[in-house]
């Protein structure tokens, strides 16, 4: 959040029409650097989007014993910026709101907190053996999966059939595949290479 408050100043003090966009989970949302981050973007109208990922965990604690309210969106009036909640899983939702909040932050009216409702179907880590969630929670909350969800729109307004479906699929497992492909054949970088463009 602060790395995206400076890349909004920069923008504005140089006069471009960037945004800057900073992503974190709610549990982020209950650390000093949010309430700064907020408070300097409303404080000087920076053009930064806060996009809060509500999953309801912050790593293994539940949002409901973490969190003192139930929307972080609500804590952007304390920051003089709008506080959007979107629906949970709702992509269409998600696409309008941050429209309108890099049509806002471009015409000089500053930052927005946008909190998205979502689900977390893995754990916080790899090896996370997810004790702490209600047995049969991750199959309930792939009902209500955003990308099958938006594809049933997509398909009932005539947009998408099963030949677009195939081909669209097709080409992300492959994009995905050659990534892979390059990073197992790439050379490991030169352990030297970690102290470089590192303030100290």
């Amino acid at each position: 959040m602060p790395p995206a408050c400076g890349a909004a100043l920069a923008a504005k003090r140089l006069g471009k029409d960037s945004v800057a966009v900073a992503f974190f989970g709610e549990g982020a949302a209950n650390q000093g650097t949010f309430h700064e981050s907020l408070n300097l973007a409303g404080l000087w109208k920076l053009p930064v989007i806060f996009v809060c990922e509500d999953n309801k965990w912050a790593i293994s604690v539940d949002k409901d014993h973490s969190t003192a309210i139930p929307c972080v969106a609500d804590r952007a009036a304390a920051y003089a910026m709008p506080g959007i909640a979107v629906a949970r899983n709702d992509a269409l939702e998600v696409f309008k709101a941050a429209g309108e909040a890099v049509a806002r932050a471009r015409k000089g009216g500053g930052p927005t907190l946008i909190e998205v409702k979502t689900d977390r179907y893995m754990g916080h880590f790899q090896g996370d053996a997810e004790v702490y969630r209600p047995k049969g929670e991750v199959d309930q909350l792939r009902k209500d999966d955003p990308i099958p969800a938006l594809a049933g729109v997509l398909r009932a307004r005539g947009l998408l059939d099963d030949g677009k479906d195939a081909t669209m699929h097709g080409r992300v497992h492959a994009d995905v595949s050659k990534a892979f492909d390059f990073a197992r054949q790439s050379a490991y970088p030169d352990p030297r290479e970690a102290l470089e463009h590192v303030f100290a």
